[in-house]
C-alpha cells in the first residue's frame, strides 16, 4: 500500500530527531516549516538536501517551526489522456511522478489528487500537438518532434516541488501491430511528424496528380508552368487502371463490325431508359439501312 503523500508528525518531534540521527527513513523526508524563519528537513537515506539545513534540538524545543510533517518521496504512476488532431482520438500515456522537492510541497499542502491534476494539466499545457499545424509549408524537422518529452526524461513542475516522466515505452508512440501497419519509424518522431509522413506517403501514392497539385499548392505564381506541364503529359495525368481507361481500350481494339454491333445494343440501352439521343440513333440507323428493319445487320440480343 502506497504510503501517504503528506502526513503530520504523531509522535514527539524532538525524540523523532535523535532518532533519525542514527536511522533515516527511504523515500520519506521529515520537514520543518517555520513562521519567517528557514524552513529545515531531514532528508531520506542517500537522499539530496535541497539546500535546506537539518534542525537543531535546541531549535525544536524553541518550536521554532509552526508545522512538521512526513513527505513520501515514492514514485507514483499514472495514465494521462493527450488531445490529438480531431478525427483521432486521444493517446493514453503511462506516466510517473513523485515529489521531488519535499519542502515545496508541504508549503503547498499538496495532495495526492492534487498532484495527479498537476501532471496532467502541465502536459496538457506543454505537450499537445500544435492548434494550427502546417505540415505542407513547415514540415517537421529532419529529426522529427515530440509533443511530448522523451520517456524517462523528468519534466519538473516549478513552484509545486513535482517532478514527472513518462514511461518507456509510451504505447502511444509505437505503430499498431498487424495488417497495414505503417513501417516503424524513429522512436523520436512524435504524432506531428507521423502526419506529416502519411500525408507526404498518400501523395506520393497518387502519382503525378498529387504531385503537381502539391507543387502548385506550394508555387502558385508557377500555374501557368504547372498547366504546361500537364498539358504535355497528359498520359501521366491519365489513370490507366480506371474502368473507363480500360473500357476505352476494349473498344479501340474491336473491329469495326463489333463497333457497329455495341453501338447498336448501346443505342437501344439508352432508349430503354428514356434518353433521347437513344431512340435519335435508333432511327439514324434504321433510315441509313434504307429497308426500315435496321436490325438486319446486327443480330438482336433480345
Amino acid at each position: 500500500m502506497t504510503s501517504p503523500l503528506i502526513a503530520p508528525l504523531t509522535s514527539s518531534p524532538v525524540w523523532q530527531l535523535l532518532r533519525l540521527r542514527f536511522s533515516a527513513p527511504e523515500n520519506r523526508a521529515l520537514v520543518f516549516l517555520a513562521d519567517g524563519g528557514t524552513d529545515g528537513m531531514v532528508p531520506p537515506r542517500g537522499g539530496d538536501y535541497w539546500g535546506y539545513p537539518r534542525p537543531t534540538l535546541r531549535a525544536v524545543r524553541q518550536e521554532d517551526y509552526f508545522d512538521i510533517v512526513w513527505v513520501s518521496l515514492t514514485e507514483r504512476r499514472i495514465s494521462v489522456d493527450i488531445p490529438r488532431r480531431p478525427p483521432k482520438p486521444s493517446a493514453r500515456y503511462g506516466v510517473a511522478w513523485r515529489i521531488s522537492n519535499p519542502v515545496v510541497a508541504a508549503r503547498n499542502r499538496i495532495t495526492e489528487e492534487q498532484a495527479q491534476h498537476l501532471v496532467a494539466s502541465h502536459i496538457n499545457e506543454a505537450a499537445t500537438l500544435p492548434g494550427a499545424p502546417a505540415p505542407l509549408r513547415q514540415p517537421p524537422p529532419h529529426f522529427g518532434m515530440t509533443e511530448v518529452e522523451p520517456p524517462g526524461q523528468p519534466r519538473v513542475i516549478d513552484g509545486f516541488g513535482l517532478t514527472y516522466w513518462f514511461l518507456d515505452p509510451p504505447a502511444a508512440l509505437l505503430p499498431i501491430p498487424g495488417a497495414g501497419a505503417e513501417p516503424a519509424l524513429p522512436s523520436g518522431f512524435g504524432e506531428a511528424h507521423r502526419e506529416a509522413y502519411r500525408f507526404y506517403r498518400e501523395v506520393i501514392a497518387g502519382g503525378p496528380v498529387g504531385l503537381a497539385a502539391l507543387w502548385l499548392l506550394n508555387q502558385p505564381e508557377q500555374a501557368k508552368d504547372v498547366l504546361d506541364w500537364t498539358v504535355n503529359h497528359r498520359n501521366l495525368l491519365s489513370d490507366k487502371d480506371s474502368w473507363e481507361h480500360t473500357l476505352a481500350a476494349t473498344l479501340q481494339s474491336l473491329t469495326p463490325e463489333d463497333r457497329g454491333f455495341v453501338g447498336v445494343n448501346l443505342a437501344r440501352v439508352l432508349s430503354d431508359i428514356g434518353v433521347p439521343q437513344g431512340d435519335e440513333i435508333l432511327h439514324r440507323l434504321g433510315h441509313a439501312e434504307g429497308a426500315g428493319d435496321w436490325n438486319g445487320s446486327y443480330d438482336d440480343p433480345r
